[in-house]
């Protein structure tokens, strides 16, 4: 018996719960006692008069109590009491009610019930005779008594159970085909996905990634599940309601707020129309104001226009033209906004703009920083770059920062403000300007008791020799010094790789030791070489005959005998 039932399909385990629910809903609504939906009926007031109703229909209304007796809503409820118990008890027929006159009043009888008695007063308060207003109070209570009985017949239970269980039927066959394109739609947006097939742009603005849009398809389609459901529950709920009489009150309740609702919301889009066609007309200007400044703009920058203005320029001035159009449009468009000019909207605009004030000083300060960097062309996205003690190749240039991959792969992130207020060094930017390699260089100082002749060739021949260095233009030295105890020699040398200059550093300075330990040069301070009687010499052995020792202290006297 368990593995049958756990062979069930869960539509039918679904079905059975429908069904339960829907079966006591029902249950309670036969069951529901008459006088429950009576008590839900408007009360009146002392100038229109106090209504006496029957299953939601008023018979007519009580202006006049009876003076010392009761109040006219207390008469009111009084008749309506009788009014209900004559309608549910079957032994009176509709054919018992009728007017029985007196000499200063009509009684109104169901058999020998009486309903209300009918005075002068109440005629005259209504402008017409007591026969009159008798007649017309019998004819109302028949009626209404007669339709009171016939909703509540077997027939039209029976009908409102089978109305009611098709309704339900119909509604979770909505809910299966519902929870069917669902999961449909979010199976293809989490495969766009993972394809990166949704990122959202304008224009050449990146506006969303693809998670982020796939983030709100979802929620969008999970939203409009949630409004599709409580829209067709605010339609099978009263259908429900309505088809019982006990229920009905609650039904028609329902149905005329939500209907209510509906129109209210049809009227402000109604209404709003005017508004959004203008919103669209905005959209679409600017639009194609920003495809023709892209166009003038590209104008611009073609290499046979005009000189002043550099192809590099073409794509941030495109975005910041863009983002003028686009404020001068929110600008124009803002007043057609729903709830443009309400106190929450002049609220909230209010504290946005002191939030911005206060809090975006730094970032103004470097927005316009980018702006002016872009426009003066210190430096391009993949230029060797120094600013201050920071060396590294320019991986981003945005608005508001400068991003540096540093030697040692370490990125740096500088504030633009920074950048613009001091001083920017760029390796890379003299091949373009002035069409010559980068020139990189590096000192040496050594003794007076060595032939510079001797020092140039052994620098030049190192420098040759570095990879990175060209052989063309040749590397030249600077004799940049005349010490006390030593002169300067700098090697320039020519390079046109300024992305790995740390290595050519390094490679030069390591062929520079070994060239100059070749041929016999000392790299050493000169205060600590007239010390050197008797100390063996800083060349490597490598680089020393077999035969070479030691030299020994010397002592000299005045005459200049050793």
């Amino acid at each position: 018996m368990y593995a049958i039932r756990n062979s069930y399909p869960s539509w039918l385990a679904s079905l059975r719960r429908w069904i339960l629910v829907i079966a006591i809903v029902i249950s309670l609504a036969i069951g529901m006692p008459p006088s429950l939906a009576q008590q839900l009926e408007p009360s009146g007031n002392a100038v229109d008069g106090f209504p006496v109703m029957l299953d939601g229909q008023t018979l007519f209304q009580i202006r006049q109590g009876v003076p010392g007796v009761v109040s006219p809503k207390e008469r009111a409820q009084i008749i309506q009491q009788r009014v209900v118990q004559v309608a549910n008890d079957l032994a009176i027929p509709i054919e018992d009610f009728r007017v029985q006159n007196a000499d200063t009043e009509s009684l109104i009888k169901a058999g020998d019930v009486v309903l209300f008695t009918i005075r002068e007063t109440d005629a005259k308060a209504l402008g017409e005779t007591r026969q009159e207003l008798a007649d017309r109070a019998v004819k109302l209570s028949k009626t209404q008594v007669s339709e009171y009985r016939e909703q509540r017949s077997v027939r039209k239970t029976i009908e409102g159970i089978v109305f009611a269980g098709l309704s339900t039927i119909a509604m979770l066959i909505f809910w299966k085909v519902l929870q069917r394109i669902t999961n449909y739609f979010l199976i293809r947006i989490r495969a766009a996905r993972q394809a990166n097939v949704l990122n959202l742009r304008f224009q050449n603005y990146r506006l969303l990634g693809s998670d982020a849009t796939s983030y709100l398809l979802g929620g969008g389609v999970r939203l409009s599940r949630l409004a599709l459901v409580l829209g067709a529950l605010s339609i099978y709920l009263p259908f429900l309601l309505s088809q019982f009489p006990a229920t009905r009150p609650f039904g028609k309740g329902l149905l005329g707020n939500v209907a209510y609702q509906l129109q209210v919301i049809i009227d402000a889009f109604v209404g709003y129309l005017p508004n959004l066609i203008t919103l669209i007309i905005i959209a679409f200007i600017t639009h194609y104001v920003i495809e023709f400044a892209k166009l003038v703009i590209s104008e611009l920058g073609r290499d046979d226009a005009y000189t002043w203005f550099y192809a590099e320029w073409i794509q941030p001035t495109n975005r910041l033209v863009g983002m003028c159009i686009i404020a001068i449009a929110c600008v124009i468009g803002a007043p057609y906004l729903p709830g443009f000019g309400s106190p929450a909207f002049q609220g909230v605009s209010i504290f946005l703009g002191a939030l911005f004030t206060l809090g975006s000083s730094s970032a103004i300060s470097n927005a316009i920083a980018g702006v002016i960097l872009i426009y003066t062309r210190a430096f391009r996205i993949g230029d060797v770059i120094r600013i201050g003690d920071v060396i590294g190749k320019v991986i981003d240039k945005s608005l508001f920062v400068t991003r540096i991959v540093r030697f040692p792969q370490e990125i740096v992130v500088i504030p633009n403000a920074t950048v613009l207020s001091g001083n920017v060094t760029n390796f890379s930017s003299v091949p373009r300007t002035i069409g010559s390699p980068l020139i990189i260089h590096t000192t040496v100082t050594l003794g007076y008791d060595v032939p510079w002749k001797k020092v140039e060739e052994t620098m030049i021949k190192a420098a040759i020799a570095t990879p990175g260095i060209l052989v063309d233009p040749s590397p030249f030295v600077l004799q940049t010094g005349l010490n006390d105890f030593h002169v300067s020699y700098q090697i320039n040398a020519f390079t046109d790789c300024p992305e790995v200059m740390p290595i050519t550093f390094t490679k030069l300075h390591q062929n520079i030791q070994d060239y100059c330990n070749e041929v016999g040069i000392e790299i050493m301070s000169p205060n600590y070489f007239a010390l050197r009687d008797g100390n063996h010499s800083t060349i490597p052995n490598d680089y020393l005959s077999s035969d070479y020792k030691s030299p020994g202290f010397q002592v000299q006297n005045q005459n200049g005998d050793r």
